[in-house]
């Protein structure tokens, strides 16, 4: 295995493109029948209950998509999923799928396009058709769409072959590093700020530590990725060797500010659901940090104190929306959660006076009913 950094692979001539624009299989059987499972999935995909179908959003990514792959935009069909995890995909029939939770991580725009740039450049070196090939020697039995749906979702059919599977569910460590080598190359070609290539990596370095992960044995993502502390410190060595220092503010881009406080609901909500409390702390901290709306993040910080639930943090949830309330622009649901943390204290004139705000900013709300009835009592 070849790990991130290794001298063997920086050594060799510059990584380039295997294939050109326009690129369709050739008559090999293996790459037509990928092909035709991949657009299957496809066309379930654009039914999906879960593809994020706010033109707001999608434009946002697409630009940005279509930016770093230039001559290659026209190939790519982006969607962006409803997950909260950190992750975007690229099949080999060009079918990018980018999650939120990638949007809810960024400090910029190009971080986000540094991600970008890392799967096209899976696609332009044929990493997919390389592990179908993988895969195939490695299974006894299964067909195409079997193994087409490992390539796409990371979970195996029941086939009672789960260790072969799991040793190729994802790209080698060689790929992956070609990926990132290739990757921040086209990132700075396209006039995004290369240093974003490492810089993603140290911001879910910093989440992982604030989660307190504690793994007892390597995960399959760790034994066949470069480990995420290698591959930042990999990469700022190596963007920093060819392109410089970076001076640059760790401050978001206008573009990135703008969907994050026009969809902060949208997208941390999914988030919070995760009960994943020491990484969302430390996304609200980074939210703080590069502008995100006051009231939208303190708003969250009750909620989050709020599911918690630990010693302490019902009063903690209370001056959250307090402070989000205070900020000058509370979602209507501030003053609804206060109301009811009112009124689980006890103290029901304070739950009426919130309750009749939430009902003002909201008079439509699909919850008014319920609210009365609170007023009522």
């Amino acid at each position: 295995m070849l790990l991130c950094g290794s001298p063997a692979l920086a050594e060799k001539e510059p990584l380039d493109h295997k294939i050109p624009p326009g690129y369709v299989p050739d008559e090999a059987r293996d790459e037509q029948g990928l092909w035709m499972e991949f657009e299957e999935m496809e066309r379930r995909l654009n039914k999906s209950a879960l593809l994020v179908r706010d033109a707001d959003i999608n434009n946002y990514i697409t630009e940005i998509v279509c930016r770093v792959a230039a001559a290659y935009c026209n190939d790519f069909r982006v969607y962006v999923i409803r997950n909260p995890g950190f992750n975007a995909s690229m099949t080999a029939t060009g079918m990018m799928q980018i999650w939120t939770g990638l949007i809810i991580r960024a400090n910029s725009t190009d971080e986000i396009a540094a991600v970008v740039g890392h799967e096209i450049a899976h696609y332009t070196r044929l990493h997919s058709l390389q592990r179908l090939r993988d895969m195939k020697k490695k299974l006894a039995a299964g067909s195409v769409f079997d193994i087409a749906v490992i390539l796409a979702t990371g979970y195996s059919t029941p086939l009672g072959q789960m260790t072969a599977m799991m040793s190729v569910l994802s790209f080698s460590r060689e790929q992956e590093t070609e990926a990132d080598l290739l990757g921040t190359r086209i990132l700075a070609e396209a006039s995004y700020n290369p240093h974003a290539s490492y810089k993603v990596w140290q911001r879910i370095i910093a989440e992982e530590e604030a989660a307190a992960v504690k793994r007892r044995k390597p995960s399959a993502f760790s034994q066949t990725h470069p480990a995420t502390q290698q591959r930042a410190s990999y990469l700022e060595s190596l963007v920093v060797s060819t392109y410089g220092a970076d001076d640059a503010e760790p401050v978001a881009d206008e573009k990135l500010l703008a969907i994050l406080n026009n969809h902060y609901l949208f997208l941390m909500e999914d988030q919070l659901d995760t009960n994943r409390f020491g990484r969302t702390r430390e996304l609200l901290e980074r939210h703080q940090e590069i502008g995100v709306e006051p009231s939208l993040v303190y708003y969250f910080y009750g909620e989050m104190f709020r599911q918690r639930n630990e010693e302490g943090d019902m009063q903690l949830a209370m001056d959250s929306y307090l402070h989000s309330i205070e900020a000058g622009a509370p979602p209507p649901d501030a003053f609804k959660s206060l109301g009811y943390l009112h009124l689980k204290s006890g103290d029901n004139t304070a739950a009426q006076i919130q309750f009749r705000k939430y009902l003002e900013i909201d008079p439509g709300a699909d919850d008014r009913a319920m609210i009365e009835f609170y007023l009522e009592k």
